[in-house]
């Protein structure tokens, strides 16, 4: 009886992964019923009977009535069944493989297995974007520098969260640091930022960002605690605060570059938008006044452009600036 069960499991797996374009008969759901029950108990009995055709009809038939699934047979009935409802869209699908296909945290196996995985969330157009990005892995062909798997780090660490516990960990540096230090944190959630995984997760009174691919020996600990109220996660990695007062942020640049100003800060916070009558490179200069608050996001923007745009004022934000690009040539 037990054994039946999971072959019915492994039944509803089948249909599950089928879809329009690609509709299984009830021959097909048996003999991957089989070779799936080999994967999984490869020393079970040679003679172990398979599920039925009969059997496998039934099953479909009491699916469809249960609502649970939109399981639907193929207007040529010899083509069988497929599944109609998937949990990803062709768009959703798509944003999903592009930040596992751009993951530098994520090994390469690691990459496939989830894109496998997902093709059985999606619809048909969203399996070929998919299959796209598996191409990609393989044309690219680098070797991978990461030996060790992040995945199993990560479910440890959504464990605790769900869980509301407390994690020790150690942790170095750097990559290429040989000294770790254990920390004992609340973990919050699983954020990206450059395509890195980190953990943002309360220490003390204050939360921090751990970089996963740094963190080793992860243990969820008997400690429960509570998540702050007010915490905002937007805040946190925007490196702003609620009660940042609001600045003037003046600054100019060629016209060309208009765009890339707008995209940045939004038509809502620009105040001031004007040719100031200069002449650079063939282009007019424009200046423009936003009204923004003063985060880290803000001036990593104006690192990443600093050879394309002046700050003008506040004074404030000039001398920071400067101080951040003389410290960032001191090290080159």
């Amino acid at each position: 009886m037990a054994d039946n069960f999971v072959k019915h499991i492994l039944m509803l797996e089948s249909l599950i992964k089928s879809d329009r374009e690609a509709p299984k008969t009830a021959r097909q759901i048996q003999s991957e019923v089989e070779r799936r029950w080999k994967e999984i108990f490869p020393t079970a009995p040679a003679d172990d009977k398979p599920l039925s055709l009969q059997t496998i009809h039934r099953h479909v038939k009491a699916i469809k009535a249960s609502g649970l699934y939109n399981i639907k047979s193929h207007d040529d009935n010899k083509l069988g069944y497929y599944n109609t409802s998937h949990i990803l869209s062709t768009a959703e699908a798509a944003v999903v493989s592009a930040a596992i296909y751009q993951s530098a945290s994520l090994a390469v196996d690691e990459k496939k297995r989830i894109l496998n995985r997902l093709k059985s969330a999606t619809d048909t157009d969203g399996t070929s974007i998919i299959y796209g990005f598996e191409l990609q892995i393989k044309i690219d062909d680098k070797p991978n520098i990461r030996t060790h798997s992040i995945l199993h780090k990560v479910k440890t660490i959504c464990q605790a969260i769900v869980e509301g516990k407390q994690i020790t960990f150690s942790l170095r540096k750097n990559s290429a640091a040989d000294d770790w230090h254990e920390v004992t944190a609340s973990p919050c959630f699983i954020t990206g930022k450059d395509n890195e995984l980190y953990l943002t997760a309360a220490v003390g009174e204050a939360h921090e960002d751990f970089k996963v691919a740094l963190m080793r020996n992860i243990d969820i600990q008997a400690e429960e605690f509570q998540s702050a109220k007010n915490f905002s996660l937007k805040q946190h990695l925007d490196g702003t605060r609620e009660d940042a007062p609001l600045i003037d942020l003046k600054i100019s640049f060629l016209e060309s570059f208009i765009e890339n100003v707008v995209e940045r800060f939004g038509l809502n916070r620009i105040r001031q938008l004007a040719s100031n009558g200069r002449v650079e490179d063939g282009e007019n200069q424009y200046r423009v006044t936003i009204r923004l608050r003063e985060d880290e996001r803000l001036y990593d923007w104006l690192c990443q452009h600093c050879n394309k745009v002046k700050v003008a004022a506040p004074n404030a934000v000039k001398a920071n600036l400067k101080d951040r690009l003389l410290k960032a040539i001191s090290v080159l």
